[in-house]
């Protein structure tokens, strides 16, 4: 496998660790640090799902991909409803927590926007990692419209549960 391959994945996690560091300094609290390690190991772990290299796809060949100089892209919704397009939804259901601990007074069109940004910016740079390093990824606008529900999904979830004794549970773990 081409090393060359891994240099996404291995730019963003330094970014992110050098963020984390930076972040941490601001805050003093153990549950504070610990909602941003939470951050942390959250995108990492999205780093690693999207935008490392892969020999399998989970896309099947029903999809009408389109190509741009050899990078697999689909920019037509709902060509099927799969498996795939609901593990989408789970897989940023943490970013919607994430968000709420960040900021849970924030209204519907911030949490819309921050959860369609995080996931324009997987998909994006899917399709530009593809491009110029091979990984093997398809940007897909499937992702970009599941993705984005799942993080107001999870945001709306934990606000929903946050009452009474859930409250006093993750009050220590807001950073605003």
């Amino acid at each position: 496998m081409n090393l060359l391959h891994w240099f996404p994945f291995c730019g963003y996690f330094l970014i992110a660790l050098v963020l984390t560091i930076n972040a941490f300094s601001r805050y003093q609290q153990f549950s504070k640090r610990l909602t941003i390690f939470a951050f942390l190991c959250y995108f990492v772990i999205i780093l690693r799902l999207c935008l490392t290299p892969v020999t399998f796809s989970f896309i099947t060949a029903n999809r009408n991909l389109r190509y741009f100089h050899g990078v697999p892209y689909n920019l037509l919704p709902f060509q099927q409803l799969d498996l795939e397009w609901f593990l989408n939804v789970i897989m940023t259901i943490p970013l919607g927590v994430l968000l709420y601990l960040v900021g849970r007074k924030s209204s519907f069109i911030t949490v819309l926007a921050l959860s369609f940004l995080f996931t324009f910016f997987i998909e994006g740079n899917q399709f530009v990692c593809d491009f110029l390093f091979h990984i093997g990824r398809v940007a897909d606008i499937d992702d970009i419209i599941t993705n984005t529900i799942g993080g107001v999904i999870g945001f709306y979830g934990i606000k929903l549960v946050d009452r009474g004794f859930i409250d006093k549970i993750i009050h220590p773990f807001f950073l605003s």
